[in-house]
């Protein structure tokens, strides 16, 4: 029975693939929770969430998504990178936000719901509400999936107390004229000259002592992370049909191809090598490599640093994977050596320690000249002398640079910490020593020029700059709102102290 589950999992999953390749999937697959599944029942407000709760919410989530509801999901960190990552946060941000919102009496009505609706682009055509795109996506979307109108009218009820909270606690955001001000100095081109400052020779250091890489390795306690060696049988498209520009072909193509992976995977979990000989197949032996997908030597397989997780779910219970798919290809695994996690030892870390600590020496050195050179800078700036000749009196180059917006400085060598102090300088000030790739730097500001363009440019730079001002005020008040209100919320995994 849980073979032939197994099987019909794993050729559902293939499916949803293949297709996500030229159309946006949204479906709900419950195999792509189970980390978050395995967590274990939480408490929310005092309430236990079951595997229920948890479930609905998950489909939410989907849902959200194939809605197109990204402020919601950017909000409460549902656009994460890591799937899992971004699913918890989301509900556990998404149960704050309803509790609060009838604390703070913001719930939507009705009327507002269904006006929403009638707005998102989903069921829209040309601009206009679109009933029969609507009636399609409920029977043909929501249906198949366990879904119903309730569940698209609580997504969009949820969007609408965010925007109703966000509105309410960023009330008190507001934007002075100076603040734009300054704001605007990113479009305002500057003259500056950059004194270059060079590194540090490595031959100009100091030995680093035993007994600083003994200090270094107690403090540290570097590992050596596990890393795993896997057997695998790779699927790929022959080459007229890796070219294919016919979306429909290529996905007929896939699938066949998955099938035929999916056949070979049920086979090889009673004999990995047996099943590969019968079916014509190469066995292939990877490299050693981490859970990220790293390894240093042995057969090099492009697609490793997407195999690796699943690598890294099997066990001796479980040697044999599930159909991976990585790009055009698919790739199905067999568990063959576990190198566990280990401690480095004190000669295994010794070259990283003396490496790192004569950088921290050059790093500090370099920073104690520079800094001496700029004071002595600014006091011949003060004595008017030339900024050029007090650096070359130093034995330190100027680059004069005109005509530049700050941006522009970036591509001129010139760390982005210098960049943005730019930003802060009154003419004839010179910045603090900072350090770049090759050295360091110091830039004097000689002029700032009034920004260019028509008065109309102008107007609008300034209505753009101080809606991202005030935005970005707003999105720090809600998130420092949300903290908050998470930790009242107290969320805590049963059996944990919080």
């Amino acid at each position: 029975m849980l073979t032939t589950l197994r099987t019909h999992q794993r050729k559902l999953f293939l499916i949803i693939t293949v297709v996500v390749i030229v159309a946006f999937a949204w479906l709900y697959d419950p195999g792509n929770m189970k980390q978050f599944q395995s967590s274990g029942l939480v408490q929310v407000y005092g309430k236990t969430l079951t595997q229920t709760d948890i479930d609905r919410e998950v489909k939410n989530f989907t849902l959200a998504r194939a809605l197109g509801q990204f402020e919601l999901l950017s909000e409460l960190g549902g656009l994460s990178q890591n799937e899992q990552r971004a699913v918890e946060d989301f509900i556990f941000n998404l149960l704050v936000l309803q509790h609060q919102a009838g604390l703070l009496g913001v719930e939507p009505t009705p009327e507002e719901i269904a006006a929403r609706i009638q707005t998102l682009p989903v069921f829209q055509t040309e601009g206009k509400f679109d009933y029969q795109k609507y009636a399609r996506f409920v029977q043909e979307q929501l249906g198949p999936r366990g879904f119903t109108e309730v569940q698209l009218e609580t997504v969009v009820r949820d969007s609408l107390r965010l925007e109703k909270i966000k509105s309410f606690i960023s009330a008190p955001a507001t934007v002075g004229a100076d603040e734009v001000a300054e704001a605007l100095r990113i479009f305002q081109k500057v003259d500056v000259q950059v004194v270059r400052f060079p590194g540090i020779a490595q031959d100009a250091l100091a030995a680093v002592a035993e007994q600083d890489i003994k200090d270094f390795f107690e403090r540290n306690k570097m590992t050596s992370p596990e890393t795993r060696v896997v057997k695998f049988v790779e699927f790929s498209l022959p080459a007229d049909a890796a070219g294919q520009t016919d979306n429909a072909k290529k996905v007929e193509a896939m699938q066949q191809l998955a099938d035929k992976a999916a056949a070979f995977a049920e086979k090889a979990i009673g004999g990995f090598d047996t099943a590969a000989q019968q079916a014509g197949l190469t066995v292939q032996t990877s490299a050693a490599f981490d859970k990220n997908g790293r390894a240093k030597e042995g057969v090099a397989i492009a697609e490793l640093p997407e195999i690796a997780p699943q690598a890294f779910l099997l066990s001796d219970k479980t040697p044999v994977s599930d159909v991976v798919q990585a790009g055009d290809k698919f790739f199905v695994l067999k568990l063959e050596t576990v190198t566990p996690e280990r401690p480095l030892t004190l000669d295994e870390v010794r070259p990283i320690a003396e490496a790192r600590l004569k950088l921290i020496q050059a790093e500090r050195l370099a920073t104690e000249n520079g800094q001496k050179a700029v004071s002595k800078l600014r006091e011949a700036i003060a004595a008017g002398k030339p900024l050029p000749e007090a650096a070359l009196a130093l034995g330190l180059k100027v680059d004069t640079l005109t005509g530049l917006e700050p941006q522009k400085l970036l591509e001129q060598n010139i760390p982005y910490e210098a960049v943005k102090l730019t930003l802060l300088l009154q003419p004839a000030q010179l910045t603090n020593y900072i350090p770049s790739a090759d050295g360091g730097v110091a830039v004097y500001l000689q002029s700032r020029a009034p920004i260019d363009g028509a008065m109309e440019d102008q107007l609008k730079q300034r209505i753009s700059i101080t809606q991202e001002l005030l935005e970005g005020k707003r999105k720090l008040l809600f998130l420092s709102w949300l903290d908050g209100a998470r930790e009242a919320a107290k969320i805590t995994p049963l059996g944990q102290a919080r």
